[in-house]
């Protein structure tokens, strides 16, 4: 893969490569997988949205559409509900309280087609940087969802490599292919994480715990 392009870029060529081939054929490259190189640093020059700085670490939000995003998506959620709402209704417009139960399961229907979007869009992760040990916490709508801890020793090494998460191919041919985690590793210890991002927040993941460890000079800060 070419040195000039980004480590995201870099990852998304690596998963493609995986879904055109079988398990057993993608499974060695894919679980060596990429390091992050020293090269890969200068990239956290062009700040991520959501990418925050913390006294001990770094706050990643992920999928930040700011307020347009947020308005389009109300709107469309609204206009999604109304159409729900006219299809419920005519269903049990014989009913006894057709408006009232069309109501209560416009509500339902509507919340549990909005969880999932929700989501993906309303959770963060959370870098603790430690001498002895690295700290990932995963939050969801807020709350705790996942944590990581890994003892460090005098190595770190982190990379993004295949650890057995796959994803559902689109189309007629159907199948699995191999998504690739944010590994890191200290001695005999390794945690995996980060699949459900996109490919820049996973390089980006990857990218910040590597600078701190095995980086110089300060992380550029989001103005």
């Amino acid at each position: 893969m070419s040195d000039a392009k980004s480590l995201a870029e870099q990852l998304a060529e690596c998963e493609q490569w995986c879904a055109a081939r079988p398990e057993k054929e993608y499974a060695p490259v894919a679980e060596r997988g990429l390091r992050v190189l020293p090269q890969h640093h200068a990239e956290l020059e062009k700040p991520l949205p959501g990418q925050i700085p913390q006294v001990d670490g770094w706050l990643m939000r992920s999928d930040v559409i700011g307020f347009v995003g947020w308005f389009l998506l109300a709107l469309v959620s609204v206009a999604g509900a109304a159409m729900i709402f006219v299809s419920v209704f005519r269903s049990l417009e014989r009913t006894e309280h057709p408006f009232l139960y069309a109501t209560l399961l416009t509500l339902l229907i509507s919340a549990l087609m909005a969880y999932a979007p929700l989501r993906m869009l309303l959770r963060s992760h959370e870098l603790i940087f430690g001498d002895d040990s690295l700290v990932i916490r995963r939050r969801v709508f807020g709350r705790l969802d996942q944590e990581w801890r890994l003892p460090v020793g005098e190595e770190v090494r982190v990379g993004l490599a295949y650890r057995g998460a796959q994803a559902r191919r689109r189309g007629q041919r159907g199948g699995s292919y191999a998504q690739l985690s944010v590994v890191v590793g200290s001695g005999d210890a390794e945690i995996a994480l980060g699949v459900d991002l996109k490919h820049d927040e996973r390089a980006r993941l990857a990218i910040l715990i590597d600078h701190y460890y095995n980086g110089s000079g300060e992380v550029p800060r989001p103005v």
